[in-house]
């Protein structure tokens, strides 16, 4: 079956007020995450490098420290960044698409996001924080799917029933957990698994990819009945992320 993409959002980012897109990606072949529904957030207006490079990510990362400091050079990314994410791999494909129309102009209705979700594994956020986008999207995305994987760095997660809250250091899981929310943390080193509340993640380097995200389905809130998960700091940027988590 051949990929297709719809528009699930075209709007005000619910971060900071800039224009933003979401998009939804059926038959992925991501080989970490397996065949699931991935999702882009995107700034409207230009491209993902300049979005980071000038600090215009904002609108659909917020303050994610994995972003990089803003540096408005001509071409590139922002200084510094940590996020495992390759711009100009995915998301800079989609936002060129976007723009020159492939995916239609029209945004999906919550009937159709629902049909488009249903019975499928899907990703909120592949790129971009699903705080961006309202949430009567992601839920009609997710309430017919098989399961779904979600993560925010915002300060307040709106869904922690269905999003992992997203932490860099031991103490901010613990607040998290101290609210019944579930964790996905980056760690520097396997010795900064805290066992008694986290496990490694199975689709992890570390634990020998074992699983899939669509085999694994643990990254799915607080309404997974499980230990909170941590991975060892990974991508391009990962001897930055290293740095920059405890």
């Amino acid at each position: 079956m051949p990929r297709k993409t719809i528009i699930l959002y075209q709007g005000a980012s619910l971060i900071n007020g800039q224009p933003i897109v979401a998009l939804a990606q059926s038959d992925s072949t991501n080989s970490k995450t397996g065949n699931m529904i991935q999702t882009f957030i995107l700034d409207a207006t230009v491209d993902p490098l300049e979005a980071s490079r000038t600090g215009r990510d904002s609108s659909i990362c917020g303050s994610c420290p994995h972003r990089g400091t803003p540096n408005n050079n001509d071409k590139g990314q922002a200084t510094n960044r940590t996020c495992y994410v390759t711009l100009a791999h995915a998301p800079l494909g989609k936002y060129k698409a976007y723009k020159k129309g492939v995916y239609g102009t029209k945004t999906a209705t919550l009937k159709e996001i629902e049909s488009f979700g249903s019975l499928q594994g899907v990703r909120l956020g592949t790129y971009g924080d699903p705080c961006a986008v309202p949430n009567d999207i992601w839920k009609a995305l997710t309430i017919k799917a098989l399961y779904s994987t979600a993560y925010t760095h915002a300060a307040i997660n709106p869904m922690p029933e269905s999003i992992m809250t997203s932490t860099d250091n031991l103490k901010q899981s613990i607040d998290a957990w101290s609210r019944d929310e579930r964790t996905f943390r980056v760690i520097s080193h396997v010795d900064q698994l805290y066992k008694r509340r986290e496990i490694l993640c199975p689709a992890s380097e570390e634990m020998g990819k074992r699983a899939t995200c669509a085999s694994c389905k643990l990254c799915g809130g607080s309404k997974v009945n499980a230990k909170s998960i941590a991975i060892v700091a990974h991508g391009t940027s990962k001897r930055k992320a290293k740095e920059l988590v405890q």
